[in-house]
Order: structure tokens, then sequence, then C-alpha cells
């Protein structure tokens, strides 16, 4: 060896020397992803070293890589090879026994497999050590899964408790997924506007809507944007579990004392049906379709032709000669009838049908009586409207929606001091006569009509997350019929 390759190696080996000393095993390093080879990815450490980390450590659950070429990554330093720093993001299962308490020192996620059921919480094995994670530790916070959907999974702990010379190690699941939601949720409020459309995966059911969970934080989809078509219940529409595409309607991040409030839509996310068959030959005037029975009334029946476009056939135009009382007599929900197109109404949404072939050339639609227009344009308890102030008393406000029906906006409801106080005085002055008022169809009653407002719907939406226990009729005044029997008119 020449006197300049024995001077390299002294210095070489003196730079490793000092390194090993800056750069102590089980400490977390950041740097940059500078290549990604077959097996390996490559990262710069800046002046102190290259590190290098097993390709396969970078997989998600379907294989694929979770970075890319330009990336800044954390990770643990694990040792010293030839080619630079040998790092990880998490410890491996197989590791010895020793490098548990450097895990637990370190804050070094560790790899655990869970293999049964005990009291309190499940036995996880972590190299050839038992461990211990309690059930509240094993999965984020409101995720409920029977304890056998763990049993024999392999996943990434931080070991919160290390004691006994390792005898009694305890383990959280749940801190990393919180560290990962709060790096998804710092991501989304760079990137999420309003207006974007998005996919997310629905987390919750409840009778107003649904949550959606964005990769970082969760949306409400409220039942009125869960489709085009009216009156829909939300389990009739989305699933647990279900890959939705979403559009945003408002974002509010909140603050350290307060949740992010994310509005989502599903039907804004496709295309209003409405837009489309006023140029479409299929809906045209004479046009034949073919659609199922949705609903029955004394007057005719609704027939939906798709999601979003139902139109009614009038009990004269039921396709039979002898004269009848009622549909039922020759229809039942959810036959399937072919139908001719007799008018289009956009202005109103509105389809005019009959049933099977006109009796006369040029059929017109028949005439309905106010009852009845009232009946094919009720309101559906969940519809987001706007009404006018009709009259206020002491209790609430009277508000006209759009068909004509009153609804009332209890004092408990209308949200007069931003807190939902009940303030008699100041409800008088923040809703004037004929004041145009946004409201929601709370619970509807016969003829009576409960009203709230999206906040307070809003407000009690983010307590039953929060306590998941409220449900959506509302607690606050107790039911339509008990308040309205209370009320002297």
């Amino acid at each position: 060896m020449t006197q300049d390759n024995n001077d390299f190696a002294r210095l070489f080996e003196a730079g490793l020397d000092n390194l090993r000393t800056t750069i102590r095993t089980g400490e977390k390093v950041k740097g940059k992803i500078t290549m990604i080879g077959q097996t390996t990815v490559f990262v710069n450490l800046g002046a102190r070293a290259d590190g290098l980390i097993d390709k396969k450590d970078l997989l998600d659950a379907d294989g694929e890589l979770t970075v890319k070429e330009g990336d800044v990554i954390e990770a643990f330093c694990m040792g010293w090879t030839d080619e630079g720093i040998k790092l990880a993001v998490k410890m491996s299962s197989d590791m010895a026994d020793s490098s548990i308490a450097d895990a637990y020192n370190a804050g070094m996620p560790i790899e655990g497999k869970v293999t049964g059921e005990r009291k309190g919480g499940y036995t996880v094995q972590i190299a050839n050590t038992e461990a211990f994670c309690p059930f509240s530790q094993m999965d984020a916070r409101g995720v409920k899964k029977e304890p056998a959907e763990y049993i024999g999974e392999k996943f990434s702990f931080l070991i919160t408790e290390y004691s006994d010379e390792g005898r009694n190690i305890v383990l959280s699941r749940r801190r990393i997924l919180e560290q990962e939601a709060a790096k998804q949720l710092a991501k989304l409020k760079e990137t999420l506007e309003v207006g974007d459309i998005v996919s997310g995966i629905v987390t919750r059911i409840m009778p107003f809507g649904a949550f959606v969970d964005l990769g970082g934080a969760e949306g409400m989809v409220h039942v009125s944007e869960l489709g085009w078509s009216r009156g829909l219940k939300p389990e009739e529409v989305v699933q647990e579990g279900q890959t939705v595409q979403v559009k945003v309607l408002d974002l509010d991040w909140g603050d350290d004392d307060k949740r992010e409030r994310i509005s989502l839509s599903v039907k804004q996310a496709e295309v209003d049906p409405w837009e489309r068959i006023l140029t479409d030959d299929a809906y045209a005037v004479g046009a034949r379709r073919r659609g199922k029975v949705a609903r029955l009334a004394d007057f005719g029946a609704f027939i939906t032709l798709e999601p979003g476009i139902d139109g009614l056939a009038h009990v004269s135009q039921l396709g039979v000669e002898q004269h009848v009382k009622h549909p039922s007599e020759v229809l039942a929900e959810g036959d399937e009838v072919d139908v001719t197109i007799l008018g289009v109404d956009p202005e109103r949404r509105r389809l005019s049908l009959c049933i099977g072939e006109p009796k006369v050339k040029e059929e017109k639609p028949a005439e309905l009586t106010p009852e009845q227009e009232l009946e094919v344009t009720k309101v559906s308890a969940g519809e987001i409207i706007e009404g006018e102030v009709e009259s206020v008393k002491p209790f609430g406000v009277f508000i006209t929606l759009p068909n004509g029906q009153t609804g009332l906006l209890h004092i408990s409801q209308a949200n007069v001091d931003g807190t939902g106080n009940l303030q008699v005085r100041a409800l008088y002055k923040a809703y004037p006569l004929r004041r145009k008022v946004e409201v929601v169809i709370r619970e509807i009653d016969g003829n009576r009509i409960s009203l709230t407002l999206p906040e307070i719907l809003e407000q009690e939406r983010e307590q039953d997350a929060d306590m998941n226990v409220k449900d959506s009729a509302g607690k606050n005044f107790g039911s339509l019929g008990d308040l309205f029997s209370q009320i002297k008119l």
C-alpha cells in the first residue's frame, strides 16, 4: 500500500470515528433522499454522512413506495457499514432484545406481533420479549373493532414504559397513528382548498349525515349533500369503509381549543342530473323511459327515472281505462313501469309522466290542486332551504318555506347570541319580518315542522363526534310534539 493510500485510510478511519461520536446508535436524524435503488434508499445527511435505508421499510401495506427522490425523511441510526450509516424508520421484530431499551430511549417505533388478549389489553411479541398494549392504545380514538381482529397482525408501536430491566414493557400503537394523522393534517392544511374534489373514506354514519376521513382530518357530509334525490337516508347511500368522491364546501381549521370543521358534498362532486337532461333527447317531451315507483299519493304516483330525477304520473294518467280512486289499485311501491314524458319543468325540477302510451295525441300534464302541489313540494327532514320570517313570538320564529308551509325555529335553535342561549329580546332584533333565513328541516310531525340553523346542527354534530352518544333528534327542547303542546298561539 502506498503512502498516499495509507494516509487516506487513516483519514477515513478518523472521519468515521468522529462521526461515531457525533451520531449515536438510536439517534433520530433527518436527511434528503438522493437515490432509490433496487433494494436500498440513499439519504444525504449533509456533511455528517450518507445514510442507507432498506427499501422494504418504506413500502405501504399494498407494497407501494411511500417516498420519492428529493423527499426529506426522518430515520434512526442503527449502526455503521463501509458504505455509510444504516438507517431505519422503525426497529424490526427480529432485532436483539438488547435493542429494545435503545428504542425506548430514542422514542423509536418498534415492530411487534399481537399474539393474544389479556385483561385490559393485548400481549405483543417484540424480539423475544413479551410486551403489553392496553385496549385504549391499540387503535385511533373512536375506532371500535373486535379483539380477534388484531390478533396475529404485525404493527408498529411506541414503547411508553420500560422498567424492571425489560420485564415490564408497555406499548402504544395509538400514539404512532396520532403522529401520522398530525403529519397528514399539516399537509392537508397546506394543500386543501374550498372547491377541491378529493377522495375520502366513510368512517361513521349518523342520522344527519356521514363523516368522511380525508387522510388526517375528518369532514362531514350533511344528509342533504349525499345525493340529488330528496328524502335520502344516509345508510341508503353510503356504508362505513366506502371510498367516496367529495367536494369541499367549507374549511375551518379551528385552533388548539377547537376541532377543525370541514363541510363536504357527495352530490356536488357529481354533475347535477338536471343540467344534463335539459339537453338530453332521452328526456324530451314524448320520450319513453323506464322507472321505478318510489311513492304513492292520493293523486298519483311518484316515479324515479334515475337518481335525482323523479316524475309524477297523475292518477288520471296511470295507463288504465277504468277510473281509479287511488294509484294503489293498480300500482305498488317498487314496481318498474314504462312511462312517457308529458312535460319538463326545469324551474321546479319536475317531470310530468303518463304510464305507457298517452291515451290521446299530444296529451298534456294534468293540473294539480294547491293541496296536491303542496304534497309534491313537501320538504324532507335534513333539507337545507331558504325561508322568510313570517312572525316572531317569545318562544321562537315562524318561517315561511318556499313551498308555502310554515316551520318553527324554536328560540333554543335560533342562536341569537352565538351560543344558543335563550334571549327573547335579542330574538326580535335578530329576526325582523321578511328576513331571508337559511334553515335546516329538523323534524316533521304531521303538519308541524321544526327548524334549526346549520350552525346549531354543526355544534351538535361536533358534540356527537366528541362524545359519540348524542343522537340527532335534538335533546335541547324535547320532542316536537312536546314542544308544540306547550305553545299557546
